[in-house]
């Protein structure tokens, strides 16, 4: 019984779900997470390889940084063996000159003869070689000095040091015997391999610094490398401050993520390394291809076979279900069938089919009367309409106004004739034309006409003026569309306005993206726009006007306001088949601005 509860909660959970849902639910169940839990042992296992590697490249460094010093180091004591078993140099040193010029003679020959063959070759880290002693007849200078001149050698404590070398990395001060502040590294011996010269002496093998500097960046390590005393750090290959400036103290900046104690002639240095990059994303990086294999594999390749299954099933009842939901009461949509396929979802649509295509002969069979009677009615209207009109006949209005207009001319009443004249010929314009279409051209002329006469009315408070871009006598539009924004823009601008109005008509073309649509080009726009600086309209009533002109209906313009220009908006766009686009701004007290764009093919004229 308990089992038999949990698959019927089961069951109907999943029959409550969408067989997009059931789709995903079987992807991340069977695929995503055993594919997610594999992917990740292995990035777990490139991980920890790329730290053993890791652990392996700093302990190469790290031998790398001991052997660059301790060769440094190990020629300088080389040098300094030399010099401490040769007795010419405890001579030298325990010889008392009678003068100075004395001991410029013997030290030159003594340079030539010991210290010469000392010197290293372009490869070496050796900078200078010191040889001090207390003896008062040297001369401080060159490779010589006197014991109390070098103070800051601290040779004092290498006395009580028999027999050892001493390293030293120090800062030199102003006091000392050289004249600027730098950092200095060098080894350092008492001369005491001769008991019998009592004089205090020693060697000093000062190091090129910068040279070891460059020489540790030059060996292009991937990690950040510190060779430290203590929390001082003596080199380095990051960017450190210049060897005239005092050591750098390790910071707690510095990420100490491998260190070595060394030990060499009895000083502790300790040598610290830092990773450079995360190894996380080290191994993303490193790894970037083997990754992007495996996602494109195990999660790009189930999601597009789900997209497609999904596609084919699921794909077409959403189809199916949309189409019904589509329905019309009087117009059953039928449903693509040309990837219905041979399966029960196939069938399925084609069966709908048929009884869509059965209920749509039923209702066209039983509104076919009905509509033949609304057109015999509406003919009959038509015929009465035309009758009518018929019965008037126009060329009385043309005379009486050619007699007016002569009458007017007999008087010199020049102006009252052309303003009839203009008068006869709108009159004329609007009963020649004998279908809902007039030309671009004739429309503008229409407008000319009818602002010139306005211009009789108002006099220099108005002006107008008329561009085209090219001659648009082969499209046309529905007729008076332009001369209601005209006519709203002359005689609403003028409203309330004591220093004029101005009106200006532009018709041009524009250029939008190409989009291939039957029929023509409707990437190319004519663009005709309407501006006055008339009274304007506030905000809200610019908002409410652009509204109602893009989505006004015919039930719309039977009451309201604005029903000129509602109308020419509607007119224009079921002409174009709604493809016609308005926008207006305007201001209040600085005028109003509309602009109609319209595909340039679905104004050509057809005959």
């Amino acid at each position: 019984m308990k089992h038999n509860r949990i698959n019927r909660f089961i069951y109907t959970k999943l029959n409550n779900m969408s067989i997009r849902s059931k789709l995903v639910l079987v992807y991340v169940t069977c695929m995503f997470i055993p594919l997610v839990l594999t992917d990740g042992i292995i990035f777990s296992m490139l991980r920890n390889y790329e730290l053993r590697d890791e652990k392996l490249r700093m302990e190469n460094t790290a031998n790398s940084v001991e052997y660059l010093i301790s060769s440094a180091f190990d020629e300088a004591v080389s040098v300094i063996n030399k010099i401490y078993l040769d007795e010419d140099v405890y001579k030298f040193l325990d010889d008392d000159f009678e003068s100075n010029y004395d001991f410029y003679v013997k030290s030159y020959a003594f340079r030539n003869k010991v210290l010469l063959p000392l010197e290293g070759g372009t490869e070496s880290s050796l900078n200078n070689v010191i040889l001090c002693s207390d003896n008062e007849g040297l001369v401080n200078g060159g490779n010589i000095y006197n014991l109390k001149n070098i103070n800051w050698i601290g040779w004092q404590d290498l006395l009580t040091a028999k027999n050892k070398v001493v390293v030293s990395f120090i800062y030199l001060d102003e006091n000392n015997t050289h004249e600027i502040k730098k950092k200095s590294v060098s080894v350092i011996r008492a001369l005491d391999n001769y008991r019998w010269y009592e004089r205090n002496m020693l060697v000093y093998v000062e190091l090129d610094y910068g040279a070891l500097q460059r020489k540790l960046k030059g060996m292009a390590f991937d990690n950040p490398v510190y060779l430290c005393e203590g929390d001082r750090i003596l080199l380095t290959n990051t960017a450190q401050k210049s060897p005239k400036m005092d050591y750098d103290i390790l910071s707690d900046e510095v990420s100490i993520d491998y260190e070595v104690p060394w030990n060499i002639y009895g000083r502790n240095f300790r040598i610290i390394i830092s990773r450079k990059d995360n190894p996380f994303f080290k191994v993303i990086r490193e790894n970037i291809w083997i990754i992007l294999l495996l996602i494109t594999f195990n999660l790009l390749a189930p999601i597009i076979t789900i997209r497609l299954v999904n596609r084919s099933f699921s794909g077409r009842l959403y189809r199916l279900s949309s189409t019904f939901e589509r329905t019309e009461v009087d117009n059953l949509e039928e449903i693509d069938t040309s990837m219905a396929g041979e399966d029960e979802i196939g069938h399925l649509m084609n069966g709908y089919n048929r009884m869509a295509r059965r209920l749509n002969s039923l209702i066209k069979t039983n509104y076919t009367n009905k509509l033949e009677r609304q057109e015999i009615e509406l003919a009959r209207q038509n015929a009465e309409l035309s009758a009518l009109h018929s019965q008037i006949d126009p060329h009385f209005l043309f005379n009486i106004l050619e007699t007016v207009r002569m009458r007017s001319v007999l008087k010199n009443e020049g102006e009252t004739a052309k303003m009839i004249e203009k008068m006869a010929n709108l009159v004329r314009q609007n009963i020649s034309w004998s279908t809902d279409y007039s030309t671009i051209e004739e429309e503008l002329d229409f407008i000319r006409a009818y602002l010139e006469l306005q211009q009789y009315r108002f006099g220099d408070r108005l002006r107008f003026s008329i561009e085209t871009d090219r001659d648009y006598s082969e499209y046309r539009i529905p007729r008076l569309t332009l001369t209601t924004f005209v006519e709203n823009a002359c005689v609403h601008g003028m409203e309330g306005k004591t220093n004029g109005c101005r009106v200006y008509v532009r018709i041009f073309d524009r250029r939008t993206e190409p989009v291939a649509e039957e029929g023509g080009s409707p990437e190319d726009w004519i663009v005709m726009e309407i501006e006055d600086t008339g009274s304007g309209m506030t905000d809200e009533e610019v908002s409410f006007l652009s509204d109602r002109m893009n989505n006004c209906t015919i039930e719309d313009i039977k009451g309201g306001s604005h029903v000129g220009i509602l109308n020419a908006c509607l007119r224009l766009r079921m002409y174009t088949d709604d493809d016609a686009h308005f926008e207006i701004e305007s201001e209040k007290e600085v005028g109003t601005y509309i602009t109609i764009s319209v595909p340039l093919w679905r104004l050509i004229k057809h005959d």
